[in-house]
């Protein structure tokens, strides 16, 4: 009899274990930049976000809950894992932050789910409390018996629906966590986040103009990001275009409101006009700038050029690049090798994906 309670005690322990875990990676590692944004908006920027302490903060406190809830309820067999329902809804009310949070900061529908979801919990917790005197002990002795296995299994299709309800917005994700690091001046760790993925959007694409910006390198590495938005994304609209915790420079804000009185920066003047794919004025400009002066030319400059003399018959200006030339030549070969068009792009896209030409080409459609 001793050794059967035990092996109920030690189901609860491997519960509480699994629980403690799941929520405090689930916050740390997964929704830590979410929070940060949801908190930022809520103190109107007055407050800052703990990535050490919030975890650590959030996940004992649910814990307690669950253990209130087990006091108060006294469900310890089968129905054990439901305890943490309570502690799982408002993980899930936590996280589930939507993108639009900076203009949309309430509960939503959670205000009528949340009541009817706790009074069907209710409702099963008082029918589990009344069957569960008739229920046998385990005959299994162990950590994991078959009513171990019954209650995690409970707790799993807790966890997966948590996930599945809360903010998973991949973009959004990627966006904060690029906010987060130019908040604290990590500009080239910025620019690491998503850096493989294909997604992206307009406010996404803004901030990582930003920050090549503010690394040097905007006409070198800018077309090997996916685009969004063309030049219209360059500068927050704070609607389609926006940043919810990154400061923008003070030319960025005078420029919307104050008619161009700071003067906008070499480099997004030339890359805006190359993501409008307007190559005859880019021209007009680096033969004032760069060539005028003798300043060597990014990657991308040299793309561009490389394509403007391709398509004009009387460029005003000539690059002398064999290895840019070389290259060009090589995609237009590739261009020209498939009689499919989706092949085509695909095997561009995997060869020159980096490249001013397949955006050119492709990007921004």
């Amino acid at each position: 009899m001793r050794n059967k309670k035990n092996s109920m005690v030690e189901m609860r322990f491997t519960m509480a274990i699994v629980f403690i875990s799941f929520t405090y990676l689930y916050l740390d590692c997964f929704q830590d930049d979410v929070l940060a944004v949801a908190q930022y908006v809520l103190s109107k920027g007055m407050t800052t976000y703990s990535y050490v302490l919030a975890p650590i903060l959030l996940t004992l406190a649910l814990f307690l809950l669950q253990m209130g809830v087990c006091t108060l309820t006294q469900v310890k067999r089968r129905f054990h894992a439901l305890t943490y329902f309570p502690s799982m809804l408002m993980l899930t009310v936590l996280t589930d932050i939507p993108v639009d949070f900076d203009e949309h900061h309430s509960l939503g529908a959670w205000w009528w789910i949340i009541p009817l979801l706790l009074a069907l919990w209710g409702t099963g917790m008082w029918v589990a409390r009344q069957v569960e005197p008739f229920e046998p002990l385990p005959h299994n002795e162990g950590w994991f018996t078959k009513l171990t296995w019954q209650n995690l299994l409970q707790l799993l299709v807790m966890m997966l629906l948590t996930i599945l309800v809360a903010n998973n917005d991949r973009v959004f994700h990627e966006r904060m966590k690029m906010e987060r690091f130019m908040k604290e001046g990590k500009y080239d760790q910025a620019l690491k986040v998503g850096h493989k993925s294909q997604d992206a959007d307009s406010s996404l694409t803004m901030l990582r103009i930003a920050c090549l910006h503010r690394c040097g390198s905007m006409g070198e590495h800018l077309f090997e990001y996916p685009l969004m938005g063309g030049s219209k994304a360059m500068i927050p609209d704070g609607v389609t275009v926006k940043a919810m915790m990154w400061q923008t420079p003070r030319w960025m804000r005078q420029n919307k409101t104050a008619g161009n009185k700071l003067r906008m920066p070499k480099d997004y003047l030339l890359c805006g006009l190359l993501l409008d794919k307007n190559l005859d004025r880019f021209v007009a400009e680096i033969k004032r700038t760069y060539i005028a002066d003798s300043i060597p030319l990014p990657k991308h400059y040299k793309e561009a050029l490389v394509l403007y003399v391709h398509r004009r018959t009387h460029p005003m200006v000539v690059l002398h690049d064999d290895v840019m030339e070389a290259d060009f030549q090589d995609y237009q070969a590739l261009e020209h090798k498939f009689a499919d068009a989706m092949q085509t792009q695909a095997a561009l896209r995997d060869t020159y994906g980096n490249t001013y030409w397949y955006y050119y080409q492709y990007g921004n459609r």
